[in-house]
């Protein structure tokens, strides 16, 4: 197996068509470019920056452009799931109907409070991997020793509560 670390290298030859593949998936230049740039990261992190090149530049440039799609395809679906969440738990000044102590508090304090105080500590745990850090169904259920349709319920059971307390 041939590697190599030249990794400056492959972004020259091939930023410009895996830019050109995220910004036609994206739409927006800026999140195409950070996709490129969190592509090129992630093959910075891999061992000794080595990369397979035994089968060439066709090789490595369908691999990128393999990882960009990919990446893009994780982007559009976090957008999806952030927009779903926020039209199921709207934000706006009638969130409650509850007067709360500081009426100018922020409503998304008021559901992280909830979230704190009111859910299990695993389906917090879950809630917060989720959509603070972003991790997968299988990232969460690795993490926390559960299975994938354990962490499936423990999200439905937030957005459920969630949605009985700030959308009645």
């Amino acid at each position: 197996m041939e590697v190599t670390s030249d990794i400056p290298l492959f972004y020259e030859q091939h930023r410009e068509s895996m830019l050109r593949m995220a910004l036609r998936l994206l739409g927006d230049e800026e999140e195409a470019q950070d996709v490129v740039s969190d592509v090129f990261a992630r093959l910075m992190d891999k061992p000794d920056n080595a990369l397979d090149t035994t089968e060439g530049d066709a090789g490595m440039s369908s691999y990128l452009l393999s990882a960009v799609r990919n990446r893009c395809l994780n982007v559009l679906r976090h957008k999806r799931l952030s927009e779903r969440v926020h039209r199921l738990l709207p934000i706006g000044e009638d969130v409650s109907e509850e007067p709360q102590a500081d009426e100018s508090a922020d409503p998304l304090d008021a559901m992280l409070q909830f979230i704190d105080t009111e859910l299990t500590p695993q389906t917090r745990d879950v809630v917060r991997l989720r959509f603070q850090q972003q991790m997968t169904y299988r990232e969460i259920s690795t993490h926390l020793g559960i299975s994938e349709v354990a962490v499936y319920k423990h999200l439905a059971k937030a957005i459920r509560k969630l949605k009985e307390r700030f959308n009645p």
